[in-house]
């Protein structure tokens, strides 16, 4: 991760227990996601260390591209609010609970 990444995320691990920095590779990420294009870091000695791509985050990785395939069709990224949203405007929130319900419907 970039600097700023890590600089945001290390914050969040002073508030939070079991920090972790997920970042998504968009060169990569499609419905099939034939390539991992997820990276998940965790925070080891002050410093962001990658978790092994190849395992396995996702319970149902199945269920998680037909979840995702049916945000992606209705448009759930236009609604989207990231941490940058949220510095620019405290209003904005970042965690996101429309998409959230939205989530938690489809499953």
């Amino acid at each position: 991760p970039n600097q700023v990444a890590e600089k945001v995320a290390s914050r969040i691990a002073e508030g939070f227990n079991d920090t972790a920095l997920i970042m998504v590779d968009n060169t990569k990420f499609t419905v099939e996601c034939v390539e991992p294009a997820i990276h998940v870091y965790e925070l080891h000695e002050n410093k962001w260390r990658c978790k092994d791509p190849h395992v396995d985050f996702c319970e149902d990785w199945t269920e998680a591209q037909r979840i995702a395939a049916s945000l992606l069709d209705s448009k759930s990224y236009e609604t989207l609010v990231d941490f940058d949203n949220h510095l620019d405007d405290i209003r904005n929130d970042w965690t996101n609970p429309e998409i959230n319900k939205a989530v938690l419907h489809l499953c």
